[in-house]
């Protein structure tokens, strides 16, 4: 259960009708090694792994603010708010569009990850040192104008050291509407309050 909440509020973002795509998300953080498909369009998200047998989907409607959590060799679905901060430790982009409200974004230049022409930029805190300078460096991150959304990220302050993600195989894709929608015959509960990370 607690590994199905590992990326919640990836939710948050939304993106624009062209930057519809699939790709697969490599995500290593506190040692382990993470992958999932991500389904990301105009309707909004999904994104499906399986980790040590369990499969998982989450589902994001653009402009909801809830998301749901399938667990489909059970057929139960969790409803939780979009906004919920409890999952920005566990969430690559979630927790850089978190600390972005209250930091500087420093542009670098532009770099291919993967093929894809990014911007890349740093995050430093808006505390500053004697010199009137950001004196630590939050996040490095490579965004796609193509997709929109972060090609590669690097978090520097995650406690356990730091913690990367890259997208990797990304695909055109065009989504039938029912992909994101709790299927029928599955039971929904709220997410109860309080659930533990990972």
């Amino acid at each position: 259960m607690k590994k199905l909440l590992f990326f919640l509020s990836l939710s948050l973002l939304l993106l624009p009708a062209e930057a519809q795509f699939k790709a697969k998300m490599y995500f290593t953080s506190m040692g382990k090694d993470h992958v999932f498909t991500v389904y990301s369009s105009d309707i909004g998200y999904r994104y499906e792994f399986n980790e040590d047998g369990q499969e998982g989907v989450i589902i994001a409607k653009a402009g909801s603010p809830e998301i749901y959590i399938l667990m489909p060799q059970q057929k139960m679905a969790m409803k939780s708010s979009a906004d919920n901060p409890m999952t920005h430790g566990n969430d690559p982009v979630g927790s850089y569009e978190y600390h972005k409200e209250n930091a500087t974004i420093k542009e670098i230049g532009h770099e291919k990850i993967n093929g894809i022409d990014c911007m890349k930029t740093e995050l430093w805190n808006n505390n500053s040192n004697e010199f009137g300078q950001a004196n630590q460096k939050l996040f490095t991150v490579w965004t796609s104008e193509e997709y929109d959304f972060p090609v590669k990220i690097i978090n520097h302050i995650e406690v356990s050291g730091e913690s990367t993600m890259e997208l990797k195989e990304i695909e055109a894709w065009t989504p039938d509407p029912g992909y994101y929608d709790v299927p029928d015959g599955y039971q929904v509960m709220d997410m109860p309050a309080g659930m533990p990370q990972r």
